[in-house]
């Protein structure tokens, strides 16, 4: 028996394996509130962009397809194989529209020639509450008068006899 240890004490090696265990524990706990932390973090800003981007899209939708559209026509851009290289023949180029990178890049042009004249034009947010706006002004009983007597005049013309 090992003299340098007492008896009544407990084992140091046991001791030392708690101690660990609890430092690890402690450690992961940390680690666990740091990493949930920053995960909220992250949610609140992408949650944040995906609201600003929500908004922009709403009061320019026409902006936002051309970018889409122009964001798809680069995508093809990238896809499309370059060059004529020889290709064994596949089963699926019967089904696959052949392009050419040159017409790609003329859908592109157009695409971005048709962004930059919306992106130019009136939103059509303000076209919209400009009609609003002139149909809030509009008097009711000058108008409906006025229809009535157009209306009137129109009937008047039809029962009368041609000469």
């Amino acid at each position: 028996m090992d003299t340098s240890v007492k008896e009544g004490t407990k084992n140091p090696d046991a001791s030392t394996i708690a101690e660990l265990r609890k430092s690890v524990s402690a450690i992961g706990d940390e680690l666990s509130a740091v990493v949930d932390r920053r995960s909220r973090a992250l949610k609140e800003g992408t949650q944040a962009g995906a609201n600003s981007l929500r908004r922009t899209i709403r009061r320019q939708p026409v902006v936002a397809i051309g970018v889409a559209t122009l964001a798809g026509a680069l995508l093809a851009l990238l896809v499309v194989p370059r060059g004529s290289r020889g290709r064994a023949a596949s089963r699926w180029d019967g089904w696959v529209p052949h392009v050419s990178r040159a017409e790609l890049y003329e859908v592109a042009d157009s695409l971005q020639r048709s962004v930059a004249r919306a992106a130019n034009a009136a939103p059509f947010a303000s076209s919209f509450e400009r009609l609003v706006d002139s149909l809030t002004k509009i008097e009711p009983k000058e108008s409906l008068s006025e229809m009535i007597q157009k209306a009137g005049s129109w009937l008047q013309r039809m029962r009368s006899p041609t000469t």
